[in-house]
């Protein structure tokens, strides 16, 4: 009976075992599946951020690169206008170098004679102190030859005028002297500085180059790939309705210009140089791809000055995308003129500007990898072409 009991009690405690494993294995399962599938999207988010990565803008990455290529030559050109200012230091440093050691060359030639004066006649006035009544021995005899007091009187004048003007002679010597030392000295400071202003500037040439073929690899790559391409006409095409909306906004702005229609045919070049893309559309020759240009692109030298075809009011400055460095002017009755792929811009938005007035300096801030300017004519939005409105 107690055997019989004890076995009934072992193998309720193998039941109720078993049902607790089975519970604790069952609660397992889901938390190892929960964490399991955690992984999974952390995985999957990690391709897709990759793949996001891969897909990003063609506009943005060029102008990223744009942008960092402006930064770089906006140092550059305070790097060399540092310079600039140092060398002119130097050259007027060098000048008063110059002109005080001819100062003390007249003075060693003067200080010779009176020494060799000294040497054949015996006469000083180099112990005497001006003021002061103690001239040697020379002058002593030369008052004491005097015929009479009067005369000993204006002798005693000539030689305090004469002791003093060696006195001031010497203090001017002594000065020029330590005056030549310290302009040495800076002189020597400035050499310096200009050599640290000449490496770093080195430095930043280089690196102005590696971007630069940074750019050209890039455009290089968007040029090999058809799909590429393709997207990038489109952001450029989004770009330029943007663009469009920029200058219908302009128009809602009153501005009471007038006889811009007038022009036609007489409006000057906004830059020197000569034409190297002309407006409209154009098929791609590699990809076949129908393109359509806004503007024209002039070639011209970098850093040349652009200046406004036109008296208006300018309603944008600034970096627009797929542009660069553009400057938008508003010449009223709907007319608008665009100046882009900047180096510089000395406008500002809201200026009012007359014919002829600066706008910047060419540069290669757009999409073409080569200095030029990019220029549309647009009325009420509408690009026109700007040939049929430049003087011939």
């Amino acid at each position: 009976m107690f055997r019989l009991k004890n076995t009934a009690i072992f193998l309720v405690c193998i039941i109720f075992l078993g049902f607790c494993l089975t519970n604790v294995q069952a609660a397992k399962d889901p938390r190892t599946r929960y964490e399991k599938i955690q992984k999974e999207i952390k995985k999957k988010k990690k391709a897709l951020e990759k793949v996001k990565k891969k897909e990003v803008s063609i506009l943005d990455e060029i102008e990223s690169t744009n942008r960092a290529l402006d930064r770089i030559k906006r140092e550059l050109r305070v790097q060399r206008r540092k310079m600039r200012r140092n060398e002119k230091s130097i050259l007027l440093v060098r000048a008063e170098i110059k002109k005080i050691s001819k100062k003390l060359d007249r003075q060693k030639t003067w200080l010779r004679r009176k020494v060799v004066g000294m040497q054949k006649y015996g006469l000083s006035s180099f112990g005497s102190t001006p003021g002061s009544s103690s001239l040697k021995t020379d002058p002593l005899m030369l008052l004491m030859s005097a015929r009479d007091i009067p005369q000993a009187v204006r002798k005693w004048h000539y030689l305090k005028r004469l002791a003093e003007y060696e006195y001031s002679l010497l203090k001017d010597y002594s000065a020029n002297i330590q005056g030549l030392k310290q302009r040495q000295d800076h002189l020597s400071v400035l050499m310096k500085k200009l050599k640290g202003q000449k490496r770093q500037l080195d430095k930043k040439n280089t690196v102005l180059r590696d971007k630069k073929t940074q750019k050209r690899r890039l455009l290089a790559s968007v040029r090999k790939k058809r799909d590429v391409y393709k997207r990038m006409l489109l952001e450029l095409k989004e770009s330029s309705r943007k663009m469009r909306k920029l200058i219908d906004e302009s128009e809602k702005t009153k501005y009471l210009q007038k006889g811009f229609f007038r022009a036609k045919k007489t409006l000057p070049w906004p830059v020197k140089g000569v034409l190297a893309l002309p407006y409209g559309s154009y098929r791609d020759p590699k990809f076949k791809t129908p393109v359509f240009r806004n503007g024209i692109h002039i070639k011209s030298r970098e850093g040349e000055a652009v200046k406004a075809v036109y008296s208006g009011k300018v309603v944008f400055a600034d970096w627009f995308r797929g542009y660069g460095k553009v400057v938008i002017i508003n010449h009223g009755e709907g007319y608008h003129t665009v100046y882009a792929n900047l180096s510089e811009i000395f406008l500002s938005k809201g200026d009012i500007i007359k014919r002829g007035a600066l706008i910047g300096r060419v540069g290669d801030s757009g999409m073409l990898n080569a200095p030029g300017l990019y220029f549309e004519i647009r009325y009420k939005g509408k690009p026109l072409n700007p040939l049929q409105w430049l003087k011939r």
